[in-house]
């Protein structure tokens, strides 16, 4: 059994002994797997590939990435958009912001040809699980979170806005598409799950955009009537 891994830095594991590392070949091997997970998936990422494609020694991935699991993590926390959701000043603003970053991770970067492969190494293995709920779940969460505390306290959404399932909902939608149907997220995903959650918990008619439905037209009167 390998000793325990310390945290390297975020989302990488190393024993952190030994002379400093060359960032440069943390940046080849965290490139060379990006590359390689939008060529063939979680399942056919292969550590003597990424090797090849980073030009470096066997020796120096496994200093830094024990797994490959620890690895695509790093790979994927690395490509983030960005380390911090911006306080827009409205609830609305900042939950749309959140949900256009998730929509744009999944879409635009490797995440989501990879998240059905590492879902499904999630469910045997509880090291992968850990490190994929600490290093990319939580920190988003947390960011949602404070923008709906922020929210409450602006009297923007109501006192009783259930927080966790706000989250839920957000997210949801894209999973399914993802994971379950296959099919592409619409692009009016974004816009369409915030104003869901506005009409169910927003306190502000204004945060809430809502269709404009054209007024029936009259109908004249007929010389008979």
């Amino acid at each position: 059994m390998s000793e325990p891994l310390a945290p390297r830095r975020p989302g990488g594991h190393g024993n952190g002994r030994g002379r400093p590392r060359d960032p440069s070949v943390d940046d080849a091997i965290i490139s060379a797997t990006l590359d390689l997970l939008d060529e063939h998936g979680y399942a056919g990422l292969n550590l003597a590939e990424v090797t090849r494609r980073a030009k470096v020694s066997r020796t120096a991935l496994y200093r830094r990435w024990a797994h490959k699991s620890q690895l695509v993590v790093e790979a994927m926390v690395s490509r983030l958009p960005g380390r911090g959701l911006p306080d827009t000043g409205s609830a609305r603003g900042d939950l749309l912001a959140y949900t256009q970053q998730l929509a744009a991770t999944f879409s635009h970067t490797p995440a989501g040809r990879v998240l059905p492969g590492l879902v499904a190494a999630i469910s045997t293995d509880p090291s992968l699980a850990a490190s994929y709920r600490e290093l990319l779940v939580q920190p988003l969460r947390q960011q949602v979170r404070a923008a709906i505390a922020r929210g409450i306290a602006r009297g923007e959404l109501n006192e009783d806005t259930d927080v966790e399932f706000v989250l839920d909902a957000l997210a949801g939608p894209l999973y399914v598409r993802l994971l379950i149907t296959g099919d592409p997220p619409d692009s009016d995903y974004p816009r369409a799950a915030v104003d869901l959650i506005l009409a169910r918990y927003g306190n502000n008619q204004k945060s809430i955009t809502t269709p404009t439905i054209p007024a029936a037209p009259r109908r004249r009167k007929s010389r008979k009537d």
